[in-house]
């Protein structure tokens, strides 16, 4: 009950997570639900299925069908579906009701590959973790079917993981990376979250390099490195240092210099003066910025999503309930709170606290989705500059 929202509407989930995830694969993706679950994928949280030719399908589960167990005919309308759409890969979503009922989605979707032949994952999502969560164990699931135990690596090539359009990687953000990485003199071998087939994401361990954009992938960057040596940095370019700082280790990596692991420089700490709230690594790369750039600060990040603990420090928190973010909002030195503009609801109205909105389609959905690009580089200071309330 502790989760329950009375202000935001429900964050994105982590059938939503996992769904994103293959929407550019072409995969057959089968939400096991009623019917909300996945309206509120392809109606709120991926925009890229409004006119997409992605595949993405309801089991229309039942009341007689989650009791009596009758899993043959959803398995019979699969392997009709994946006939008709030639999908290179099937994935089965779980919801709330399969979770409550115990629905096997390993063992169902091993049924359906002995069927059809199709490589098919199961995943046993539950409506009650967020979108990261899904993403992450999509990526790790497509790692470990997909890539061999062996590559070669080229110090020409990089991987870009975790373009997510939950977070605002859209066709201006991705090419902004792409551009970013062009000109430190390397190739873009994979996008992971966005554009790359799944015959491309077999490839993964051809590049020398891994940039991680929003923390879901950072467990994917690690099992890269393990199985290839790979290194990676995280963070994206989010003013002058950021970029800066991404901008180096790109053509490191492009000189056969790859860095150790890297992650964006630790907040200040002590009692913050500013509030981030949002996806963890997006918010640790505004920080920096923030604190070195513009001299506001200390920020603490505040956050709903479990992925990205890495980037936080003591003063950071990871946020359970709207309480919990009242209580972070105000704090008796927060100057300022920057978050989705629907979390400014959350902010008491006796708080002398400057507004600033980003928004973030994970929270939000369609109401103020937004390119991320909108803050790389030097256009984060008008959003700085102008702070609302």
């Amino acid at each position: 009950m502790s989760q329950i929202l009375y202000n935001l509407p429900p964050l994105s989930p982590d059938y939503s997570g996992v769904a994103s995830v293959f929407h550019d694969l072409g995969a057959l993706t089968v939400i096991h639900d009623a019917s909300g679950c996945t309206g509120t994928y392809t109606g709120y949280d991926e925009p890229r299925w409004f006119g997409s030719r992605s595949p993405v399908f309801c089991s229309g589960l039942r009341d007689m069908d989650a009791i009596m167990g009758d899993d043959d005919r959803l398995a019979d309308n699969i392997i009709t579906a994946a006939k008709e759409t030639g999908a290179p890969c099937i994935t089965v979503i779980g919801s709330p009701v399969p979770m409550v009922v115990g629905f096997d989605f390993r063992g169902f979707a091993s049924l359906v590959e002995h069927r059809t032949g199709i490589p098919a994952f199961g995943f046993a999502a539950t409506g009650l973790e967020y979108y990261d969560k899904g993403q992450r164990d999509a990526y790790i699931a497509l790692a470990d079917r997909f890539l061999p135990e062996q590559a070669k690596p080229d110090s020409r090539k990089v991987n870009i993981l975790g373009a997510s359009v939950l977070d605002g990687f859209d066709g201006p953000a991705m090419d902004a990376l792409e551009s970013l990485a062009n000109e430190a003199g390397l190739q873009v071998n994979t996008v992971w979250g966005a554009r790359s087939s799944l015959e491309e994401l077999k490839s993964a361990g051809n590049a020398g390099f891994n940039w991680v954009v929003t923390a879901a992938a950072l467990p994917l960057a690690r099992w890269l490195e393990k199985r290839y040596g790979t290194s990676f940095a995280a963070g994206l370019p989010i003013g002058g240092g950021e970029t800066g700082r991404i901008a180096r280790f790109l053509r490191d990596a492009a000189a056969g210099k790859a860095p150790a692991a890297a992650l964006p420089v630790p907040g200040r700490g002590g009692k913050p003066a500013a509030v981030i709230a949002g996806e963890a690594l997006f918010a640790a790369s505004l920080r920096v910025c923030m604190e070195n750039e513009y001299g506001i600060g200390p920020a603490a990040i505040a956050t709903f999503f479990g992925e990205g603990r890495e980037f936080l420090g003591e003063t950071d928190r990871f946020l359970v309930t709207e309480d919990d973010a009242r209580e972070v909002f105000s704090g008796g030195t927060v100057e300022t709170v920057i978050a989705d503009p629907l979390m400014e609801d959350l902010l008491p109205e006796t708080s002398g606290a400057a507004f600033i909105p980003v928004p973030h389609r994970a929270v939000s959905g369609r109401l103020h989705s937004e390119s991320c690009s909108r803050y790389f580089g030097a256009g984060v200071r008008d959003i700085l500059a102008v702070p609302v309330r």
